[in-house]
């Protein structure tokens, strides 16, 4: 992938920094991308993230929100809580394994 420099005031830069430490550029990268709709988004980790609507997205929502209030995700908790929205098992487990290496290369 060919890559495009751009610039960032450094307070801005400071301000992020400060609320997201080692993860800034990932965030910044997931932000930029989200300014897009297609299907191919990419993350920074240069994985595919499912589009946002659909229900593995929803898995990957549900694995993010545990991973921000608990500091962690564990795989029983993130499918237990998509199974009480209606989404199959099998998808879930699925996903979160995509969702775990994903948050694994981000570390």
């Amino acid at each position: 992938m060919d890559n495009v420099g751009i610039q960032i005031p450094s307070p801005l830069f400071s301000a992020l920094y400060q609320k997201y430490g080692d993860k800034t550029q990932s965030v910044i990268f997931d932000a930029l991308n989200e300014l897009t709709d297609g299907p191919d988004r990419l993350t920074s980790s240069n994985s595919i993230r499912p589009k946002p609507g659909t229900i593995t997205a929803r898995v990957w929502e549900i694995a993010d929100q545990h991973y921000t209030d608990r500091g962690q995700a564990l795989r029983n908790d993130v499918v237990q809580a998509c199974i009480a929205e209606g989404i199959n098992m099998n998808t879930a487990n699925t996903q979160f394994s995509h969702w775990s290496k994903e948050n694994q290369r981000r570390s």
